[in-house]
């Protein structure tokens, strides 16, 4: 491991929500009302229960392995060369992770706030920002959302306490009256999203102790989804299923109905705030998993030579891996749950059956 630091268990557990909330904040709630109309709800709900599932299948390969990163977990069960395939797959995939949401960052600072700013220089900047704080190193990050989990709490508790007098329970109904086929298709997008809890068993052997550490890890996943549980329902049950369906932010717009007496309105200020604070930690989580993986695959001694031109390679895949916001919309919404689901479930469930059976007496 390059940095002799370690991070503790409440620390870890803050890093797992920002993470898990991330720029599904944002998302969420127009991918499943798209799908699963007013049992958005109920589709969001079936993803607390699978984050449980896939913390633990992730728990148990880190600690059967700990404390090794994901890279080296995948030359440990698959062997050197198919080993190292599997882990320059995966550091593929954090890139392609990482240039899809400084796009998202780039569209929607573009197309609701400063409009007359060129995308491509709010991506620079961002990046800028983002190569800075991951040299700093995993144990900064983790302090660094142990700072801000205080800030994102106040203001999502104040968002939810302002709108919640909009609520409208008939909007979630007719309940199930289109069966359960698009329950879960909804479902299905949003453990997508999910899945890119993976990318934290990078992270995972800076923990001080694998046990709190994978409780630290569950805990988080479960807080992380029923926060997302909890603003997808609010979203629905305010705006109704066809308008968050349509609109590309609805949580963005959720924010500007906002109306507290005649003096507190139009309060999306915060909710950007909000999303930039957990985007924030998950591109910075994703681009030290990403450079952290490359120094380990070429066996450098240390990971920061490689965070300046990975930020130049993840700035130009943003801009043309993402040409526009249709495109986005078609990728995000045909291949972006199978491309999640082939590193975040199939992946790690063939590695731990390679690890299971390498462990069976009289096998090798």
């Amino acid at each position: 491991m390059f940095d002799n630091d370690k991070i503790n268990t409440h620390q870890f557990t803050l890093l797992v929500i920002l993470f898990v909330v991330g720029d599904a904040l944002l998302y969420v709630p127009s991918w499943l009302a798209s799908s699963a109309r007013q049992d958005a709800w109920l589709a969001a709900a079936l993803v607390c229960v699978e984050g449980l599932a896939i913390g633990w299948l992730y728990t148990a390969l880190a600690k059967r392995y700990f404390p090794s990163t994901l890279i080296d977990l995948c030359r440990s069960v698959l062997g050197r060369w198919a080993g190292t395939a599997a882990a320059c797959f995966f550091v593929s995939f954090f890139m392609v992770d990482i240039s899809i949401m400084l796009y998202e960052i780039g569209d929607f600072i573009t197309t609701q706030m400063m409009p007359e700013t060129p995308i491509e220089v709010v991506i620079l900047l961002f990046t800028g920002v983002i190569v800075l704080g991951v040299r700093q190193g995993a144990v900064t990050l983790s302090r660094s959302s142990e700072l801000v989990f205080p800030s994102f709490v106040l203001l999502y508790l104040i968002l939810i306490l302002f709108i919640s007098p909009q609520i409208r329970p008939e909007n979630a109904q007719p309940m199930l009256s289109e069966g359960m086929k698009p329950i879960i298709e909804g479902n299905l997008r949003f453990f997508g999203n999910l899945e890119e809890s993976v990318i934290l068993l990078m992270l995972f052997p800076f923990v001080r102790n694998a046990g709190r550490g994978a409780k630290a890890f569950m805990t988080g996943l479960a807080a992380g989804t029923v926060i997302l549980t909890v603003f997808s329902s609010v979203s629905i049950l305010v705006m109704g299923s066809d308008m968050t369906a349509l609109l590309a932010y609805p949580s963005y717009v959720l924010a500007q109905k906002v109306a507290v007496g005649k003096f507190l309105e139009r309060i999306e200020a915060i909710m950007a705030f909000i999303w930039f604070i957990t985007v924030f930690v998950k591109i910075s989580v994703c681009f030290y998993a990403a450079s952290y993986g490359i120094a380990q695959i070429v066996k450098l001694p240390r990971y920061r030579p490689v965070t300046l031109p990975l930020g130049m390679i993840c700035y130009v895949l943003a801009l043309v891996f993402v040409p526009n916001r249709p495109y986005f919309d078609h990728f995000a919404t045909k291949f972006w749950t199978p491309y999640t689901l082939t590193f975040g479930l199939f992946l790690p469930l063939l590695m731990l059956g390679a690890a299971w059976l390498r462990r069976l007496p009289g096998k090798r």
